[in-house]
Parts: C-alpha cells; sequence; structure tokens
C-alpha cells in the first residue's frame, strides 16, 4: 500500500509538472516534442529519481532558489504574452491556476536539481586511454583540436565577422565621423572615442588600416581576426589545460573540451570582432587565475603581478570591467590583505589614470553618461507611452531638456533602449540631470508598476528559457562597403550556409540547451549556491554573478553577447565545481 501510495505521488508530480512545462512549450516546438517526447522525458526523470537516485535534503537556500526560479517563469510567460503580469494577478481564477504552475515547476525543478547534486557529487575517476595520452600535453591537444575546428569558420568567413559597432570603430580609426561624436562634445578633433575600449578599437582599426594601405582591406581584417582567434583559443587551451591538471576526474575537462569544439556558437565567436569576443576570454582566465589564488598556500610575487595584468586586459577590453575586478578582488581579503589591498588600489588608480588623464591628453573623448541610465529612461518613456496624461507640462519641459519628449513614447521599444536613449541630449547640465530624476521619481512614487513592468520587459531574455533569441553575427555588415571599402567574404557562400545551418540544428539538440540564455543563468547562480556555504571557492564565480547582473543592467533584451561570458565561464570551469563539490562530499563522509 505504501508503495502504491508512493507511485500516486510520483504520478501526481510528473503529471503537474508536464502540465506546467506544456503551457509554455506549445508555442514554440513540434506537438510531437509537446506530446510525446517531452512526457516520456519527465516520466523518466521521476522514475531515475525515485528508483536510482540519492535523495538530497535541499538546503532552504536550494529551495528559495527553486520557487523563485519556478516564480519567474510563470511570470515571464505572462510578460512575453502581454507585457504586464496580468496573467498572473490578473483574476482570482487566473492567480490560482498560475501558483498551480508555479508548483508544478517547483516540484519539476526540485526533482532537477536533486539529479544535479547527485552528479557534482559523484566522483569520476575512471582511467581512460585518452585520458592517458591527453595527460602529456593537454594545452597542445587542446589548442591543436580547437584550432581545426574553429579554422573551418574563419576559412568559411574568411576574412571574419564584424557588426555595426566594429564597423563604427573601423571608420574611427581611418578619421571617418561616426555616430558616436553625435552622443557627446568632442574634446578635440579626433574621431576616436572610448565608446568602445580603446585598445580593442586601436587593435582592431589598426590592423583593418594596414590592409587599407596596401590595398587589400579583407587582409587587413583577416590579420585581426586571426590574432583574436590565437588569443581566445590559447586561452580556451589553458583553461582545459588548467581544470585536467588540477581536478580528479580527468575525462571531464576532455568532455568540456570536446563540447567547446562541436559548440558552434563558439566557433562564430571565435571570428567575430566584437570586444565581447576578446573580453571573454581575459573574464576566463581572470576567472582561473581568482582560482588559482584560493587554492595556492604560498603566493608570489610573480603570483599576483599576473593577477594584475590579468584584471587590467579584462578593464581594458571592456568598459565596465573595472566593476568585475574592483567587486571580486576584496573578496580576496581573507588570505593576505596587505598585497590585495595594495594590487586593488593599482588596478583603480591604473584605470583612473587611463581614462582620466592618458585619453584625455590623447584627444580620446570618452563616453555619454547614457549608457548608465537606460534603466530610468525605459521607464519614463513607458510611462509617456502608457499614460501621456502623467506628467505635467512642466515636467514634460524638464524631461525634454535631457530626452526627445515630444518622441518619447513613439520611440519606446520594451526589449532595447536605444532609441530612447540614442536621443540623449549631449548638452543636458548636472542640473537638468538633477532635475529629469526629480519627475523620474515622482513617477516612480505614482505609478510604480509601470515601471517595474518597463524593467521586467527589459531584461526577462535572460531569465525566462522559453523566450527565443539570437545568438551569433553571420552576415555580411553592411557598413564598411556603404563607406566605399571593398570587405566582403569568399565564395564560400554554401560552406557558410552549411555552418549557419549547423548552428541552428545544434540549438535544437538536446546538448543545445547550453546555449539558452535562461538556462546559462540558472546555472551561474545554482553552481554559485552550491559553493557559497561550502569553502571560499564561491568566490572565483563572483565575476560570473556580476557578468548576469550586468545583462540585467543592459540596454537590450535577448541580446546573446551580453550573456556570452557567462556561457563560457560555466563551460570551462565547470570541472572545477565539480571538483570541489566532489571535494566537500568526502569531507562530509
Amino acid at each position: 500500500m505504501t508503495k502504491l501510495k508512493s507511485n500516486i505521488k510520483y504520478l501526481i508530480y510528473s503529471v503537474l509538472s508536464y502540465l506546467s512545462i506544456m503551457a509554455y512549450l506549445h508555442m514554440y516546438y513540434h506537438p510531437i516534442l509537446e506530446y510525446i517526447l517531452i512526457p516520456i522525458i519527465i516520466s523518466l526523470l521521476f522514475i531515475y529519481y525515485k528508483k536510482f537516485s540519492d535523495h538530497i535534503k535541499l538546503d532552504k537556500i536550494y529551495q528559495v532558489f527553486i520557487f523563485i526560479m519556478s516564480f519567474i517563469l510563470v511570470l515571464g510567460y505572462s510578460y512575453e504574452i502581454e507585457s504586464t503580469a496580468s496573467l498572473f494577478f490578473g483574476s482570482i481564477p487566473v492567480f490560482i491556476i498560475s501558483i498551480l504552475k508555479v508548483l508544478g515547476y517547483y516540484i519539476f525543478f526540485k526533482v532537477l536539481v536533486n539529479l544535479i547534486l547527485n552528479f557534482m557529487h559523484k566522483p569520476i575517476y575512471q582511467e581512460f586511454k585518452i585520458v592517458k595520452k591527453f595527460s602529456n600535453h593537454p594545452f597542445l591537444y587542446s589548442f591543436i583540436l580547437l584550432s581545426i575546428f574553429y579554422g573551418i569558420f574563419l576559412i568559411s568567413y574568411y576574412p571574419g565577422v564584424i557588426n555595426y559597432d566594429n564597423a563604427n570603430q573601423i571608420k574611427e580609426m581611418l578619421g571617418l565621423h561616426t555616430r558616436y561624436l553625435d552622443a557627446i562634445n568632442p574634446i578635440s578633433d579626433s574621431t576616436l572615442t572610448n565608446f568602445n575600449p580603446i585598445l580593442h578599437t586601436v587593435l582592431l582599426g589598426g590592423l583593418f588600416k594596414i590592409g587599407y594601405l596596401i590595398g587589400n582591406v579583407n587582409f587587413g581584417l583577416f590579420l585581426y581576426t586571426l590574432l583574436q582567434l590565437i588569443i581566445v583559443i590559447s586561452i580556451y587551451s589553458y583553461a582545459i589545460s588548467y581544470t585536467f591538471k588540477n581536478t580528479k576526474s580527468k575525462i571531464i575537462p576532455i568532455i568540456i573540451l570536446l563540447i567547446a569544439c562541436i559548440t558552434p556558437t563558439l566557433g562564430y565567436y571565435s571570428i567575430t570582432a566584437v570586444k565581447d569576443t576578446l573580453y571573454t576570454a581575459f573574464l576566463l582566465l581572470f576567472t582561473i587565475r581568482i582560482y588559482d589564488y584560493i587554492k595556492s598556500d604560498y603566493i608570489t610575487k610573480k603570483d599576483y603581478v599576473i593577477l594584475f595584468l590579468v584584471s587590467m586586459l579584462v578593464i581594458l577590453f571592456r568598459n565596465n570591467g573595472i566593476y568585475i575586478v574592483l567587486l571580486t578582488l576584496p573578496f580576496l581579503l581573507y588570505k593576505n590583505k596587505l598585497p590585495i589591498i595594495i594590487l586593488t588600489v593599482l588596478v583603480f588608480v591604473s584605470n583612473y589614470s587611463f581614462n582620466n588623464i592618458l585619453l584625455p591628453t590623447l584627444g580620446v573623448s570618452g563616453t555619454s553618461i547614457r549608457e548608465m541610465l537606460s534603466i530610468p529612461f525605459q521607464q519614463t518613456a513607458r510611462l509617456a507611452e502608457i499614460n501621456p496624461d502623467a506628467f505635467t507640462k512642466e515636467q514634460q519641459v524638464i524631461i525634454g531638456n535631457v530626452l526627445d519628449y515630444d518622441n518619447l513614447a513613439y520611440d519606446y521599444n520594451e526589449d532595447l533602449s536605444d532609441p530612447v536613449k540614442n536621443k540623449y541630449n549631449k548638452d543636458a547640465t548636472n542640473e537638468d540631470l538633477i532635475k529629469y530624476f526629480g519627475v523620474w521619481f515622482d513617477g516612480l512614487i505614482h505609478h510604480p508598476f509601470i515601471y517595474i513592468d518597463a524593467t521586467i520587459n527589459n531584461i526577462t531574455s535572460y531569465f525566462y528559457p522559453f523566450e527565443s533569441s539570437w545568438k551569433v553575427y553571420h552576415k555580411l555588415n553592411p557598413k564598411l562597403p556603404e563607406a566605399g571599402f571593398d570587405y566582403h567574404y569568399n565564395s564560400l557562400s554554401s560552406m557558410r550556409n552549411a555552418m549557419h545551418d549547423y548552428e541552428v540544428i545544434f540549438e535544437y539538440s538536446p546538448l543545445g540547451i547550453i546555449l539558452n540564455m535562461g538556462v546559462i543563468t540558472y546555472l551561474s547562480i545554482l553552481a554559485f549556491l552550491m559553493l557559497i556555504n561550502k569553502n571560499k571557492y564561491y568566490i572565483f564565480l563572483i565575476p560570473n554573478i556580476i557578468s548576469i547582473l550586468f545583462c540585467v543592467l543592459s540596454p537590450a533584451n535577448t541580446y546573446y553577447r551580453y550573456i556570452y561570458p557567462s556561457l563560457v565561464i560555466m563551460l570551462f570551469t565547470f570541472p572545477l565545481i565539480k571538483y570541489q563539490l566532489e571535494l566537500t562530499k568526502q569531507k562530509v563522509k
């Protein structure tokens, strides 16, 4: 009788989980998946959990996380359909149904997290022939294998892929006017700005200019792409080699290497000139160096120098990289206070000197404060669209001194702040901004839910896994050809089509789930929670958590390159996370 009750309980759990998930999947996937494969997968998941898994009693921190995640998924559906919370809180019947969906998700994710913890705590120490061969030269083998796979992308898309920002960076280096100059009052006649990290602009534009001077701009861009590819592959290979040498589950780093090879998103970004590619590689290197600092019993001066240099690379290749470094380093004070304090001060002073002394001296203009104000600007714009009478004539004038009030409601895009943000008045004074925030605060007091809706709509894709998004750049950007430069792909169009088809197919494969923006976010948070109460090793995941926070503060929803650093960090540091959890389990025993 007890066994029958248990079976009935798990049947109810699986049905409730299925109904919760199906409420969303039917919008995206084929009926065969919805009515056949998903029920089978969920049933097998619960059967495996009941029969074979160790039932771990989840700490409260996991239970709270699972509940919040379940709540967000149900709420996210409402925002995707209605752009408000009406499909969650709209009426009593709707609210009751929503709570049942939350319960279904909670049950499903509780089982899933339990299975994940089982896997993460279980050592895999078997010897394989491939491990013995790989152990001789892990860096070299990784470098060769990644070069082969990513090299296919470079051959297919010679001389490399660029986006609109890259086109403007190149034009800056060639002395041409760009939209960045329209957003600021330049400090000199130079066309260079720091809207994109100036070091990246000089590197990309400088190598392109070499090609331009010899009459072959494609060759110039190829030089940059090749350099970037070598740096990225070298750092990825170092990460594989490091995890292989510093974990006991030797097969795991090799599996990660194979996944990195066949994942087309990584291949595309390796030959795409966006600043995020090199920044992500340097951030991964920074993350591993933080881990190494925590692991090492003795820290040499050389280690501190390397950590400083890597920190500066993170900062120099992403303008907001300074926040990741300065918010991470203080957590290392538990070990050696004085060296870390000195290192932190050096990083701060170096960054300040670079941006506030060196660049102005060289005539390089800075960025606009508008880049930091996406959230309040979006909230103001949504209020103007939803309730045009919310602002008095005087308040409209105040807003108009900062933004284009007359077109504010028209420009509002719930997924992208650029249409509103880009019309920021570059001549606005500090007094204008202070008055604007007074009006903004008044709107917050009187229309808080409109503000909340504006913010949630701008970040849903980073937490809602059922929302689709583009992932890679692959089309030839037209801006350079329009400016008269002979930038073009080679004649291998059929090969490029095949590569892009592969990218689309991979996204819908079982392994493709690792590319989902919402999944990346939740796995990042879960990994952090796994370590936070165990030992100091949670510190090395802080850069990733801050990267997730940057997505929340970003100007765009469903913008994959913002979540890309978290994908890379989670993939390449997975062996280290698993190893620490294995050690924790052994200590408990």
